[in-house]
């Protein structure tokens, strides 16, 4: 009898490592007559294809942007033109040309210098809750830290950073697929596009005119060499922009949910706070940000024992490589302490996530802010809520209490 496959069904948001579980001991490489996909469950087999080369990712979302474009150009021009300049929809050479001014913009010495200000901006909100008998995690904290963090990296005044939450929420119904087939999911979409659009000319043309040394300044440097287009630069301002502010704030809800509940994990931390790096690395293991990544092989390839065609879908599970019996020990068990860990939860190969450094940054400031200032945390009993959507892991709200 073949398991549900239904990634969007009530169960599987609610508990997708169950979900890939029951895919991954009936067959690792699943065919899903539901959504018409290879569904990759095992850490060997997804981490290989992320390592493939020849894997296309630019095909993954092609078929959509051209049915979009033919059907509604006029309203969603500027959308679909942000998608120009997001890397990981592209693939090498475009890929390269996009990735490397990027990379070398965005050096380890620059999430260095944040640290001091990702303290500050936690300790902030974190003053700012502390009298507050309950308080909603993700939009109380995890979502306005990270924020004023982006802003930060890119230069970007504090003050936008509602309107990047925002456009993060309807930008997303882009990113994440939602229904493309509404009104509502149109008018969003067109909006949100054309917004951005706006916006960041105008800040583009600041930081031409008066350069610093943040993030944007030094990318609009490095991508004169590469011959990038407007759209392009403006596209890949609205991917580090989303990227660093939706990812991270679903890493920093769903880790503290975690914590709190194995509270003998917790114990062991709030005792040994030089434990956090590894603990961080646990909780992307544990429950990360990232369900699913979409590869499209071009042209036929094995994978256990099934032949693909080129051109068929594969979804990568990457909560389900890092549940994998087979690379971990207890993968069902929260364990702050696990070594080794090699969990993929930011990718691999060469659309490995140049935002990593920077995330785990965050996390390690924001969940030792948390546990400093509040040693009586605790959640409130209430059935939690997650984005219905194939790609992301995220947390509607993580209701708590503080003391």
């Amino acid at each position: 009898m073949l398991p549900p496959d239904d990634l969007l069904s009530m169960d599987a948001v609610r508990d997708p490592q169950g979900f890939f579980k029951r895919l991954r001991e009936h067959d690792p490489a699943f065919w899903s007559n539901r959504h018409k996909v290879w569904i990759l469950t095992g850490y060997h087999d997804v981490e290989r294809i992320f390592q493939d080369r020849s894997m296309s990712t630019a095909q993954g979302i092609g078929a959509l942007r051209k049915r979009m474009m033919a059907e509604h150009a006029e309203l969603l021009k500027h959308a679909m033109s942000l998608l120009d300049g997001w890397m990981l929809f592209n693939d090498p050479p475009v890929h390269t040309r996009l990735r490397d001014p990027v990379r070398r913009s965005f050096s380890p010495a620059m999430v260095d210098r944040l640290v001091p200000r990702i303290e500050r901006h936690a300790k902030t909100l974190l003053d700012g809750i502390k009298e507050k008998g309950e308080v909603d995690i993700v939009s109380g904290f995890a979502q306005p830290l990270t924020a004023m963090v982006i802003c930060d990296l890119l230069g970007i005044e504090l003050r936008e950073r509602e309107f990047l939450r925002e456009w993060a929420r309807d930008f997303g119904k882009l990113i994440y697929g939602a229904s493309s087939r509404s009104q509502d999911y149109l008018n969003s979409v067109a909006r949100a596009g054309d917004v951005f659009f706006e916006r960041f000319r105008d800040r583009i043309a600041e930081k031409r005119a008066s350069p610093s040394d943040d993030l944007l300044s030094l990318l609009l440097t490095a991508s004169t060499a590469e011959r990038w287009t407007e759209a392009e630069i403006i596209g890949a301002c609205s991917m580090l922009l989303f990227a660093g502010h939706d990812t991270t704030s679903a890493l920093l809800g769903s880790g503290v949910r975690a914590m709190l509940q194995h509270p003998d994990q917790l114990i062991r931390l709030r005792a040994d706070l030089s434990l956090m790096p590894d603990a961080v690395e646990e909780l992307l293991r544990f429950d990360g940000p990232s369900k699913t990544f979409i590869r499209v092989p071009v042209a036929p390839i094995e994978i256990g024992g099934h032949e693909i065609a080129a051109g068929q879908n594969l979804w990568l599970g990457i909560l389900a490589a890092d549940h994998d019996p087979a690379v971990f020990a207890e993968p069902e068990r929260l364990n702050l302490r696990r070594s080794p860990n090699p969990h993929i939860a930011f990718g691999a190969g060469i659309h490995f996530c140049l935002g990593s450094a920077l995330a785990r940054s965050e996390a390690k400031v924001a969940f030792t802010g948390l546990l400093e200032q509040f040693p009586k945390l605790r959640l409130v009993e209430r059935e939690h809520r997650w984005s219905p959507t194939v790609v992301d892991r995220f947390l509607l709200e993580l209701p708590v209490h503080l003391n």
